[in-house]
């Protein structure tokens, strides 16, 4: 750096710049030009000027505006200027000079003497004010050292006096200087602590991402903070957070680091407890069913509080059992377990036993040589002690409801872990919770049977009521409510005889004992929402009433009545044309009379046609049976339907009854086939053509009709005759179901005819229904699939039994 003053001569003719130059090359200090007052500014910026001499009368910035801008910068303000002119010599331009922060104000021609050691003035100044301040930085930096010194005694003082583990280290990270306690902690020199650092003490599984962050906080120069275990003195690993502030300086390059080691191990074992302690509450409270539950905590707490971790529970024999067992090792399980069998192994099989005995927790911190020689095992379980390896040992009871039902035990084996009084405490805060869990699944499983019990009230089929000793309707279970349609909340509180009118007069006849058992029932009509229903009704008395348990038997009692109709209808049925054939025969039998060749082919035509019959009701009866049972073969084909429906028609003329037809209107155009049985689809149609002439005791036509429908073919057979009432129409396809059961209009029938029809009906997945022909008779419709075009031939299929 050159000691030589700079001088800013600023001045826009270039003879008066050579001029100034000259005047002053004796003072041998470098010179700065410029032009303008523009260039002179620019000069300032890149030069420490001593001196400004400046031209006042220059174009653009005059010297007046040049000075006014120098003396408003902070670096530039207290340079001296120094104005040179020939022309502003008037009084207010002088004032004006000194205004704008002039030192001098000197006219041309001047001489250059006077100019000269003015010049050498301020130059002398500069000088002297350069050496103050170089003096000045030199001063500060002795303090600085001096202070870095003091610094540096303070913080090794503060650092062998701190209770944490204190360090610096290099810009590069290698270690300088460690306190004694870290020293004390590894059990090394400090040469040797300094020399190999870090990277043999922290735990394996923690190296890499340690390293990998110190290497970052170097490179980045960022303040450095991480969590990892170091070995202590007797190799046990301790959590520690290492912190790492970086020293600067003002350049921001990184100096020094200060760093220090804070053992957090009992903070992270709190934690860890604490985290714990949260997932084997939720283990223990997502199930109620402890024995799962309790082999899942086994499994939490290897390998984070134990080795191998083992459960015992109390049988039902009182016998104490091993539920679980954990071992970080699968391969060790067996030897576990073998020793857990041999009843007598180190605090497992014994101190299990002894804890349910004395209610309190075992805790052997070590075990070692000594340990094993006091507990006098023969030499196959001190081999398999060995063989696991214990090296620290826990136990402690689990109870539930105040009785001891179990025990926990803690094994610490392979990591070496040593178990002290805060271990207990977590292990006996676990215990606590998982016997909370096993009194809940006690508690749990006795109200769930309770609730089973009420859960099968609930859905049992009869209707229970409870009446107590008063008559009141203490309980009305949900069967007793659809049984009669009264509510709960209705019958609930209320005396038998309000809810159930008839109830207390029948209720004596209802058979009932002092305990649950088969009995008979009484079955007696009561009236419901102005309704006779029959029921059946059994009852129980206790302490506090009579239970009373009751089905409803109506339909089953109509059906009883419609069976005992159908037997008389068929009973009927078969009897006339019996009549009919038996008379017929007898008659053909005597010999005594003398028949002409007419009236034996009448009765042989009789006999012929009421066999028919005769064999027509017994092939229904057949039928409905097959139906029933499922065991009707269908054989599902394409089916002309208009010369199936064209010969159904012209068999049908050939018995009709006086004023009775029959037409049959084809459709104008094509039809498709239909998928369907054509034997069976013949039955549906002469059955429902039958009966619209049956029913068709007036006379009258039936038409036959064919239409189109989607993808069904739409048979329709039409009448005039009785009709059927609307609230039947649903009802006609009930098997026995008969539209004149009382014959009055002396039509009679098995009831199976239009069920049957329904029946085969739905095997093709087909439909039928009836609707009123005007007012006038009914139309039966029947609607078939039609057959694909790619329809293969016949197939033979099974039905299964009805759905409906």
């Amino acid at each position: 750096m050159s000691d030589k003053a700079k001088i800013l001569l600023v001045d826009d003719r270039q003879d008066n710049l050579l001029a100034l130059e000259a005047i002053l090359e004796p003072l041998r200090e470098e010179l700065v030009y410029a032009t303008s007052g523009e260039e002179a500014l620019r000069q300032l910026l890149t030069h420490e000027i001593a001196v400004i001499l400046l031209d006042v009368q220059m174009p653009g910035l005059d010297g007046f505006e040049t000075a006014g801008l120098i003396k408003q910068r902070e670096r530039t303000k207290a340079i001296p200027i120094i104005f040179l002119t020939a022309i502003s010599k008037e009084e207010q331009h002088v004032f004006r000079g000194y205004s704008a922060g002039a030192v001098d104000y000197l006219f041309k021609p001047f001489n250059p003497d006077v100019l000269r050691s003015k010049v050498a003035v301020f130059i002398e100044l500069h000088h002297k004010t350069d050496q103050l301040r170089r003096q000045a930085e030199q001063l500060k930096e002795q303090e600085l050292a001096e202070l870095r010194r003091e610094s540096e005694e303070r913080y090794r003082f503060l650092a062998e006096a701190a209770p944490d583990q204190i360090w610096t280290a290099l810009p590069d990270g290698q270690l300088d200087y460690v306190n004694q306690r870290v020293l004390d902690y590894f059990g090394r020199s400090f040469e040797d602590m300094v020399g190999s650092g870090w990277t043999d003490v922290v735990h394996p599984d923690d190296l890499a991402a340690t390293l990998e962050r110190w290497s970052n906080a170097l490179e980045t120069g960022e303040r450095y903070e991480s969590e990892f275990r170091l070995r202590r003195t007797d190799d046990m690993y301790r959590w520690h957070l290492v912190r790492a502030m970086p020293q600067q300086d003002r350049t921001g390059r990184t100096v020094k680091w200060f760093g220090s080691n804070t053992d957090i191990e009992d903070q992270k074992r709190a934690e860890e407890a604490q985290r714990f302690l949260v997932e084997a509450g939720a283990v223990l409270g997502g199930s109620l069913d402890y024995a799962t539950t309790l082999r899942s905590v086994a499994k939490l707490a290897v390998p984070r509080m134990a080795d191998w971790v083992r459960v015992d529970m109390v049988d039902r024999d009182g016998e104490l059992r091993t539920l679980a067992v954990e071992h970080v090792d699968e391969r060790k399980v067996a030897f576990v377990r073998e020793l857990a069998e041999r009843a007598d192994g180190p605090g497992v099989e014994r101190g299990a036993a002894s804890v349910m005995d004395t209610g309190t927790s075992e805790l052997v911190p070590e075990f070692d040589e000594a340990s094993l020689d006091a507990l006098e095992l023969d030499e196959i379980r001190r081999s398999l002690v060995r063989e696991l390896g214990l090296t620290s040992y826990m136990c402690v009871p689990l109870v539930a409801r105040d009785l001891p039902v179990g025990a926990i035990t803690f094994v610490s084996a392979e990591s070496g872990r040593r178990y002290d009084e805060s271990d207990l405490a977590l292990a006996e805060e676990l215990a606590r919770r998982a016997g909370t869990a096993v009194e809940n699944a006690q508690l749990y499983r006795e109200v769930e049977e309770q609730a089973q019990a009420s859960q099968v009230l609930d859905t049992v089929g009869d209707g229970v009521v409870l009446v107590d000793g008063d008559g009141v309707i203490r309980l009305w279970n949900p069967a007793a409510e659809g049984i009669t349609g009264i509510p709960t909340e209705t019958a609930r509180g209320r005396q038998a005889e309000e809810v159930l009118p008839g109830f207390t007069p029948h209720a004596p006849r209802a058979p009932s004992g002092s305990s649950p058992g088969a009995a008979t029932s009484e079955t007696f009509p009561i009236e419901l929402n102005g309704m006779e229903r029959w029921l059946s009704i059994s009852g129980v008395d206790f302490e506090g009433g009579t239970v009373y348990a009751f089905r409803d038997l109506t339909e089953e009692r109509g059906l009883e009545a419609m069976r005992q109709d159908l037997v008389a209808t068929v009973s009927h049925e078969l009897r006339t044309p019996l009549a009919a054939i038996y008379g017929s025969a007898l008659t053909l039998r005597r010999t005594d009379l003398e028949l002409e060749a007419q009236m034996q082919s009448k009765l042989l035509e009789i006999i012929a046609d009421e066999s028919s019959r005769l064999a027509d009701i017994v092939n229904d009866l057949l039928l409905a049976s097959q139906l029933d049972s499922g065991k009707l073969q269908v054989q599902i084909g394409r089916c002309d339907a208009e010369e199936l429906t064209r010969n159904v028609t012209e068999a049908a003329r050939t018995h009709l009854p006086t004023g009775t037809e029959v037409a049959f209107e084809p459709p104008n155009g094509s039809l498709p086939p239909v998928a369907a049985d054509a034997g069976q689809l013949r039955q549906v149609l002469v059955n429902l053509v039958d009966n619209a002439i049956k029913y068709s005791p007036d006379g009258g036509t039936v038409r036959v009709t064919l239409t189109p429908a989607g993808r069904y073919l739409r048979f329709a057979v039409a009448d005039e005759g009785l009709g059927i009432p609307q609230p039947e129409q649903r009802r006609i396809f009930e098997k026995f179901y008969r539209l004149d059961p009382g014959m009055t209009r002396g039509i009679g029938g098995t009831g199976l005819g239009l069920y049957i029809c329904r029946e085969l009906v739905r095997r093709v997945e087909g439909k039928i229904w009836v609707e009123s022909n005007n007012g006038s008779g009914s139309v039966f419709y029947v609607e078939i699939p039609t057959a694909p075009v790619d329809e293969k031939p016949a197939r033979k299929q099974r039905n299964a039994t009805s759905k409906a």
